[in-house]
């Protein structure tokens, strides 16, 4: 598993240390959302999908829009919301991938943002899911 280290400054918002919010409009219809800052690691999950974990128990899958570049090599990314400031379900937001060259970065459309069961987080990380 990699830690993130959010590549562009701005990306960082004043809720670098707050916990896990519901945005109220999506509290509405049940969804949740997280902040970019909350990001503690990430792991390629295959082509076209990435993993992110926000804390300890809380992991999320990114499904991008294709020919992103794979992830499986990267040690850092970056992610933003797009009209908005929280990534939620519903709503775009944009990944950042280092090129492999270590000079600039690529931008790939984040199209579906799902968060995982704990059952499916546990399995993610590789162990059982605390009750």
């Amino acid at each position: 598993m990699r830690r993130i280290c959010l590549l562009v400054p701005a990306l960082l918002g004043p809720a670098a240390c707050a916990p896990a919010q519901v945005d109220p409009a999506a509290a509405q219809s049940g969804r949740e959302c997280f902040w970019g800052s909350q990001v503690s690691g990430f792991a390629d999950a295959g082509p076209d999908r990435a993993i992110l974990n926000i804390g300890q128990r809380e992991s999320w899958e990114l499904t991008l829009a294709p020919g992103c570049p794979d992830m499986d090599w990267a040690l850092n990314i970056g992610i933003r919301a797009r009209g908005g400031d929280r990534i939620c379900p519903g709503r775009p937001a944009d990944l950042f991938v280092p090129n492999a060259s270590g000079n600039g970065l690529r931008r790939c459309l984040v199209q579906n943002v799902r968060k995982l069961s704990p059952e499916e987080a546990a399995a993610v990380r590789g162990r059982t899911p605390v009750r």
